[in-house]
C-alpha cells in the first residue's frame, strides 16, 4: 500500500480548538439538524483532544435510520422498505477518501489521508493509503466510494434485542461522501462544510461533526421484504461494515452500527424502539 508523508494543506479547514478536555466521558447529545434528521440522543466519546503531532482519526458512528415507509414498486412488483440514513464523523479528524485513476487496472482507486495538525493549527497529511475504489454511479449521476454501508434486516430475539438471522440485505451500499448537515458543533475540530463534490477528481469526505445524509427516496435506500411476514424486526445500518477505512482502532472501529426496532404491518410499518 503507497504511503505519502507530511504533505501539506494549503489552508487549515479543521481548526483546532482549546485543547483542555483531560478526561473521556460518555454523554448524551441532542441532534436537531434542522428538522433533516429530526432529533436523535448521539453517544458521543469526549477525550483529551491529541497533541499536535499526532495523528487525528476520524471516528463514523451510524445515526438511526429514519423516515421509515413501505413502497410497493409496481414495475418490479417489489415491497420495499425505504428509510433514510445518516453517518456521521465524531472523531478528531476529517474522513477523507481521494480519487486517483490507475492506467494499468482502468480503476478509479480510492485512498484514505489521515491529517494531523502542528502547534499553529496548521493540518497536514501524514499519511494515505489505498482503501478501495470509486465507481460511477447512473442513477445518482455521480461517483461513489465503494462498499461504505450495509443495510440489514434482522429477527428478534428472544430477550428482544438484534437476532442472529438476516431476513433482507443490501451488503455493498456505495456513497458519495459530502458533508450534509453539521450534528454536532461542540467537537473539538469541528468545522466548516468542506466536502461538496462528487465528481472523479475532488477528494470526497466527512468533516468533524458533520453527516453525510442519503434520504429514503433515493436508489439503493430500501430493503425487498416481498414475503416477509408481518411482526417485529430490527433495521440494521452499518458504516464501514468491512472495516477499510482506518479510524484509529479500539471503539471507534466498533461504533459504526445503528438499529431501529419496527412493526410491519401489511403496508404499514411502525418504529417501536
Amino acid at each position: 500500500m503507497p504511503v505519502m508523508n507530511v504533505t501539506k494543506r494549503k489552508q487549515s479547514v479543521f481548526p483546532p480548538g482549546p485543547q483542555n478536555r483531560s478526561f473521556v466521558k460518555w454523554f448524551p447529545t441532542l441532534v436537531c439538524a434542522a428538522g433533516l434528521l429530526g432529533c436523535f440522543a448521539l453517544a458521543v466519546r469526549v477525550a483529551q483532544a491529541n497533541p499536535p503531532g499526532t495523528i487525528h482519526y476520524p471516528d463514523l458512528q451510524t445515526l438511526p435510520p429514519y423516515d421509515i415507509r413501505i413502497q410497493n414498486d409496481p414495475g418490479t412488483h417489489q415491497k420495499l422498505l425505504r428509510f433514510s440514513n445518516a453517518i456521521a464523523n465524531l472523531g478528531e479528524g476529517p474522513m477523507e477518501v481521494v480519487p486517483q485513476n490507475n492506467a494499468v487496472t482502468g480503476t478509479t482507486d480510492a485512498y484514505q489521508r489521515l491529517y494531523s495538525h502542528d502547534a499553529d493549527g496548521n493540518w497536514y497529511v501524514v499519511s494515505t493509503t489505498y482503501v478501495g475504489t470509486f465507481v460511477f454511479h447512473p442513477q445518482h449521476n455521480h461517483w461513489h466510494f465503494e462498499n461504505f454501508a450495509r443495510y440489514e434486516l434482522h429477527d428478534v430475539a428472544p430477550d428482544g434485542s438484534v437476532g442472529g438471522t438476516v431476513l433482507a440485505s443490501n451488503s455493498k451500499v456505495s456513497f458519495c461522501l459530502t458533508d450534509s448537515v453539521l450534528v454536532d458543533s461542540s467537537l473539538e475540530h469541528v468545522g466548516a462544510q468542506t466536502y461538496v463534490d462528487c465528481d472523479q477528481v475532488d477528494p470526497q469526505g466527512i468533516s468533524v461533526g458533520w453527516a453525510d445524509v442519503y434520504a429514503s427516496s433515493l436508489f439503493g435506500q430500501s430493503l425487498d421484504i416481498t414475503g416477509i411476514r408481518n411482526g417485529d424486526y430490527w433495521i440494521v445500518s452499518t458504516a464501514d461494515p468491512d472495516n477499510l477505512l482506518n479510524e484509529g482502532g479500539g471503539a471507534a472501529e466498533s461504533n459504526n452500527t445503528a438499529a431501529v426496532k419496527l412493526r410491519i404491518k401489511g403496508g404499514k410499518v411502525t418504529v417501536i424502539r
